[in-house]
């Protein structure tokens, strides 16, 4: 049977933490030829925050035609075995096996790239399983490539008169500095060698008329180029921006912040190229075509010798093609993994500074800092030996054909005026042909950049019906057998679950940590789509609700509290209109943190830090509990939320949600604090136990009496 396949296995890189078994069947699939998207694999295969098991990986390709096998296998007999195959690593973590040999080991690691690994360093950390994958003759690949450019080039068409206008002033100029060797003939065989000074003065006339044209006409080819560059830069930030932020919830669970904000940061780069070496690399083809007509009908073997020293120097360019391309992946993998750890200390640095491992981080650091640099230093040798032999052939090329053009002079063939122009004219030719080369390279950068950002543009938004009811929530909730899972391969962590939350009750919501309460807060909130079952909010499902608009009326104190780098008195205020100060001075006294900000040099104006971190935790909920009183809400969620708060002034924030007819429901932790609840529901495993009163479940004797009971005798102790 032959199969089609390519010469090695192409590097996929992880989007997420977990995606690494995702990856490697990406990978298997890309090699045979089959060119599905990522987003398209995770609509079968979703990895979510738990990674895949290797059977998982293992039944989507058997679907799609191929004879799978997993082995528990030693290194010896892995010769034995077809490749590419996929491994069990450091028992945490997927890779290709694309090659063995007598002394090393070639993998190709989604975290990492290619790589080959001699034997003692694979034996250390190859876990001994491995999944053999061969393809059927009823296996039929994905033949359709995506193109990733098409919508950043739609959008550059979609300013078809501004590009027009940007590339019509580019032509003129362009065709100005390269008839400037057409002038050098002209005043070489027509003043110079005939003796002809009269014609002198009109040509430098001329001359100066040319290049003041030239000078106005790139002064305005500039100002629409920049223009040009503005309106792409719009473009690609808000668009994305505005992707970013329809994303579900779920998305960012298992995405690192560093990752997110290098796929962010590249977006610059991508600008740049597209919108100013896309335009010159048009130019480029469009000069070199040119060219060569008019160096036709000077010379045809000068000509000949031009274009085969030019597809010469594309011959190169096609070869070091996917070494660039592969050092240009290696070096943003790395790249990106230093900006997230940097990312991940700054914001951990009070648990770095308790626990005294300054030295750890470090060293992390500095292991990763320096696979970065390696990487870096790679890309740029790389790229030197790149640009050091097109400058060469930049050089070399036409002091070739100006050799050639003297021979030509000797026999007559040619005037030396034409063979100055020639040699003037070869020399943009070839320059043209570098910078359309470099441009290509650019491209192949871009390209590695835009495959992140796809992880983003491709992502599937966060469900909204089409034409969504409209309600003003009055507080009532039902779940009807509703069950949860992180993605459609892993079990369900929230399972058959039923309640009804009644308008104005306190509902509190208690269990052992990992029973499912903070997992169902956020299907609440619709941050995670239900599996099976559904919600409705005063009688009608919440999929036939805009989320945004329901969210927007309820009140959300987390248990992990993120402020935002303004005043104050914004985090509180959070974009709500017709907010005067004394609304926020109400909302603030209730939360009992009012004493504390008028105590601060800047009252409400205090400017909070990154992610709050210059307030105390209890200073950060009390503040996020005044913003959701301010909404006036007619649900709060509230995940012990108010920890902080002595018992007095506990009571009285819940007094007040009582007094405003808010529905109420805690989840808790502290269960001295819900013993008020119209209805406590005891989780477990995903489930519903036990449900009713304090008293009611105290009598039960079951899993809340345990419950009580353990924390009060901590409590005790």
């Amino acid at each position: 049977m032959n199969i089609k396949h390519q010469k090695k296995v192409p590097y996929i890189e992880q989007m997420q933490q977990t995606e690494c078994g995702l990856c490697c069947a990406a990978m298997i699939l890309r090699y045979y030829e089959s060119n599905e998207s990522l987003s398209e694999f995770r609509e079968y295969l979703e990895a979510g925050r738990d990674g895949l098991k290797i059977s998982q990986i293992s039944d989507y390709l058997k679907n799609r035609s191929f004879e799978t096998h997993i082995y528990k296998a030693s290194v010896n007999n892995l010769k034995k075995l077809p490749m590419p195959s996929v491994v069990f690593w450091n028992n945490e973590h997927f890779v290709v096996l694309e090659k063995t040999t007598n002394s090393y080991f070639v993998i190709v690691d989604p975290a990492f790239g290619r790589r080959n690994i001699n034997i003692t360093d694979f034996k250390e950390q190859y876990s001994n399983i491995i999944l053999t994958i061969t393809p059927t003759k009823e296996f039929v690949p994905k033949t359709k490539k995506q193109n990733i450019w098409k919508p950043i080039l739609k959008n550059l068409l979609e300013k078809k008169i501004l590009f027009l206008k940007v590339m019509l002033l580019s032509v003129v100029t362009y065709f100005i500095s390269i008839s400037i060797p057409m002038m050098v003939q002209y005043l070489i065989d027509e003043i110079a060698l005939k003796n002809n000074p009269a014609l002198l003065s009109k040509y430098i006339l001329m001359v100066v008329g040319i290049i003041s044209i030239f000078g106005v006409l790139t002064l305005v080819r500039g100002n629409n180029l920049i223009k040009l560059q503005v309106d792409f830069d719009k473009y690609l930030n808000k668009s994305t921006i505005k992707k970013l932020l329809k994303l579900p919830y779920k998305y960012f669970e298992v995405r690192s912040n560093g990752d997110l904000l290098f796929r962010l940061n590249s977006l610059h780069v991508i600008r740049d190229i597209m919108s100013e070496q896309v335009l010159q690399g048009v130019l480029n083809i469009g000069a070199l075509v040119f060219i060569l007509v008019y160096m036709s009908q000077q010379s045809i073997i000068l000509t000949l010798v031009a274009i085969g020293l030019f597809l010469i120097t594309g011959l190169f360019i096609l070869y070091m093609r996917p070494i660039m391309m592969e050092a240009n992946q290696y070096e943003i993998v790395e790249s990106t993994k230093l900006q997230s750890l940097q990312v991940e200390t700054v914001y951990s640095i009070l648990g770095i500074k308790t626990t005294a491992i300054e030295k750890e981080i470090y060293k992390n650091w500095e292991n990763k800092y320096e696979n970065a640099v390696d990487k870096y230093s790679y890309r740029c040798k790389t790229l030197n030996i790149y640009s050091t032999v097109l400058s060469l052939t930049q050089t070399i090329n036409p002091f070739i054909l100006l050799t050639l053009g003297i021979y030509e002079y000797f026999i007559g063939k040619v005037s030396v005026g034409e063979v100055i122009a020639f040699y003037s004219l070869a020399n943009t030719f070839f320059s043209a042909g570098v910078s359309l080369f470099q441009t290509w390279n650019n491209f192949l950068l871009s390209t590695s950049y835009l495959e992140r950002l796809k992880d983003i543009t491709d992502a599937e938004s966060e469900y909204n019906p089409e034409n969504p009811q409209e309600l003003k929530v009055s507080g009532d909730i039902k779940l009807d057998n509703v069950s949860f899972a992180y993605t459609n391969t892993s079990e369900n962590v929230i399972k058959d679950l039923s309640l009804h939350i009644k308008k104005g009750q306190k509902v509190a919501i208690v269990g052992a940590s990992g029973s499912g309460k903070s997992t169902l807060s956020k299907i609440l909130l619709g941050l995670y789509e239900t599996s099976k079952g559904d919600i409705y909010y005063d009688d009608i499902n919440f999929k036939c609700l805009n989320k945004q608009a329901i969210r927007r009326q309820l009140g959300v104190v987390p248990q992990d509290i993120s402020l935002f780098n303004k005043s104050i008195y914004e985090n509180i205020k959070m974009n709500k209109e017709n907010v005067t100060m004394d609304n926020i001075k109400h909302a603030a006294n209730i939360a009992q943190i009012a004493d504390e900000i008028e105590s601060m040099p800047m009252g409400y104006h205090t400017l909070v830090s990154d992610m709050g971190l210059n307030l105390s935790g209890g200073q950060r909920q009390r503040i996020a509990l005044a913003r959701a009183i301010l909404s006036n809400p007619k649900i709060i969620i509230l995940d012990e939320s108010t920890s902080s708060l002595d018992s007095v002034n506990e009571m009285k924030v819940s007094n007040y949600f009582k007094d405003i007819g808010c529905t109420r429901i805690v989840i808790a932790h502290r269960l001295s604090t819900i013993i008020d609840s119209d209805v406590i529901y005891v989780m477990n495993k995903g489930r519903i136990v036990e449900s009713g009163t304090h008293g009611e479940l105290m009598l039960l004797n079951g899993l809340y009496t345990n419950l009580y009971r353990a924390k009060e005798e901590k409590k005790v102790s």
